[in-house]
């Protein structure tokens, strides 16, 4: 108790108004040579903790309750860093622009009190498109934070425009000036909470206007703002205490982590893909992400390809992966690179144009295979590309005997299929027909299967449940069936846990009113239902109810319209052109 006490009181000597700003928070003329006493403070302390932690031992091992161990643990996690190493952190923060860069999603919501609220002193990083150029500043708010309110003052440490050299420190601003906002709280299934902040002038109205989020750890915010001289920007903000997460970024091999991990030079990556192409991905991988924090989890898209996209083996496969795996799975199918390439005996190249040399027509997959972006590929990666590529050999194999079965489940031939018969069984004669007679007069070029060239419809990814370039007759028997289900069964086995029946008479014991479902959830129609297929299907009939795919395709048409139009047929009165 003595430790955490003794803490809290140094760290508001070091910060006395961190979290309380008010107009006597230290102005201009804030003296900085004080900071050198702490030492003899932090040495006392020591001694102090060393001499009666026996004594609070009884106590210490008492505190137990929830609230002791949230403020032990902020204590324990703030990092009081030197003004030296504060400044050295904000030049190199400041020289970032970050219109141009991405920024990570933000941390998760979490049982974390800073993630509930604004109050505290914040350093923010800004980028301003003023006048044509590019500004870079840093501002300084202390807010505090009473219910929905914010109020505090502020001002910059650095402008815009001045050199990197300027920085002031922190406490010492110019123009200091009010700051107003609200706090906008996440709804119940929210992600984060918000805030908009005014910055006021002097007797003059609103300066700006910042709009922030705030990451479910509370250490940061990420932002846009705008000014009343048109000017506008992003902003990256961070509390005071939590400046040191950032120290990595003072050494080179600390700032190449950071954008890998932030994914910078993306852009590279995607270029290796059409307009097209980049806009199929970007529509699959929205409608996949179901709690939208950037990232794949094998419970979103739960195929064996995620296994296979998935190269730094961890939980989740993130934009990088994806764009890798789809390039790097054409160029397998395409054939060319392992053609003139696949027996090469070199295996590392030192440039992108030495690679270029020796691979004309290929330079673009280098950004693919230097994954650790140090402009060159080493031993280790070629490897492990070569390594990658094999996978897809493999798919590959699997994936045409896999179509000629899609061929071979058709609707003319399903009588030489069990499992489509049963499927086919469980829908009436009239819209049986009906059903044949719509997937007959899209499939254009009579291979029976529908590409998405054939039919662009908004569903057609959801209703793909392999994940190939293809939709067969039995993934559009399932469509059907799923979402008919969608309307009632999500709903009421919502609390069941239960993910596996060993045959179709326990399914109907457990299931009675969904007896027909077992032919369609057993998807390799082995005579029971294994988790693995339960939670493709659970995903599958969820996805129709929950409203994160698009209503429309990528040219805006919903799917009736997709329909009507390539039947030939005109939009009815009063409906939708």
């Amino acid at each position: 108790m003595i430790f955490v006490r003794q803490v809290f009181l140094l760290d508001n000597f070091m910060y006395p108004n961190k979290n309380y700003p008010n107009k006597n928070y230290p102005n201009k003329n804030f003296k900085n040579w004080n900071f050198m006493n702490y030492k003899s403070i932090i040495t006392s302390l020591l001694f102090l903790v060393s001499s009666t932690a026996s004594a609070d031992q009884t106590s210490t091992e008492l505190k137990d309750n929830k609230t002791a161990q949230k403020e032990l643990q902020t204590e324990q996690q703030e990092q009081i860093i030197s003004p030296e190493t504060e400044m050295a952190i904000m030049r190199v923060m400041n020289l970032e622009n970050r219109i141009q860069t991405l920024q990570t999603v933000p941390v998760k919501m979490s049982d974390n009190d800073l993630g509930n609220h604004f109050s505290g002193t914040w350093l923010c990083f800004t980028t301003m498109r003023l006048n044509g150029q590019l500004g870079r500043g840093i501002m300084q708010l202390n807010l505090k934070q009473e219910g929905d309110q914010i109020a505090g003052d502020g001002g910059q440490i650095k402008k815009p425009f001045d050199p990197t050299s300027t920085i002031r420190p922190i406490g010492t601003w110019s123009s200091m000036t009010p700051f107003i906002g609200q706090f906008k709280k996440a709804y119940p299934k929210g992600r984060h909470h918000m805030a908009v902040i005014e910055r006021q002038g002097l007797k003059s109205g609103t300066w700006a206007t910042f709009t922030a989020v705030l990451a479910g750890d509370g250490r940061t915010a990420r932002g846009t703002l705008v000014n009343r001289g048109g000017n506008y920007g992003l902003m990256f903000m961070v509390r005071r205490e939590f400046l040191g997460d950032f120290k990595h970024l003072l050494t080179e091999e600390g700032r190449r982590l950071e954008a890998q991990r932030r994914l910078i030079g993306i852009e590279k990556l995607e270029l290796a893909l059409d307009t097209a192409s980049m806009d199929t991905v970007r529509i699959d991988w929205w409608n996949r992400d179901k709690n939208k924090d950037g990232k794949l989890q094998y419970s979103e898209f739960s195929h064996p390809d995620w296994k296979r996209a998935n190269r730094n083996k961890d939980e989740v496969v993130d934009w990088a992966e994806e764009l890798s795996d789809r390039v790097l799975k054409k160029l397998v199918q395409d054939g060319d690179f392992l053609a003139k390439h696949g027996k090469d005996s070199q295996n590392q190249w030192p440039s992108i144009y030495a690679w270029g040399v020796a691979h004309p027509g290929f330079e673009q997959i280098f950004y693919f295979i230097d994954w650790n972006q140090d402009g060159k590929i080493s031993e280790a990666e070629y490897t492990a590309f070569k390594d990658q590529l094999k996978l897809y050999n493999k798919t590959n194999s699997q994936s045409n005997k896999k179509i000629s079965l899609k061929k071979k489940s058709s609707p003319n031939a399903s009588q030489s299929d069990s499992h489509i018969k049963q499927m086919e069984a469980t829908f009436s004669k009239k819209k049986l027909d009906r059903a044949r007679e719509i997937w007959a007069a899209l499939d254009k070029n009579r291979d029976n299967i529908w590409q998405y060239a054939e039919f662009p419809h908004p569903d057609w990814t959801r209703a793909n449940r392999d994940g190939d370039d293809g939709l067969s007759w039995k993934e559009e028997l399932a469509d059907k069936t799923f979402r008919r289900q969608a309307k009632t069964y999500p709903k009421k086995y919502a609390s069941s846990s239960k993910k596996s029946w060993p045959n179709q008479q326990a399914w109907n014991n457990d299931r009675p009113d969904c007896k027909t479902l077992f032919t369609f959830i057993d998807w390799n129609n082995d005579g029971k239902i294994t988790t693995a297929e339960y939670e493709v299907f659970d995903v599958q009939v969820k996805s129709y109810i929950d409203g994160s795919y698009p209503k429309t395709n990528e040219q805006g048409e919903t799917g009736m319209e997709v329909f009507l139009r390539l039947s030939g047929q005109q939009p009815k009165a009063g409906k939708k052109k």
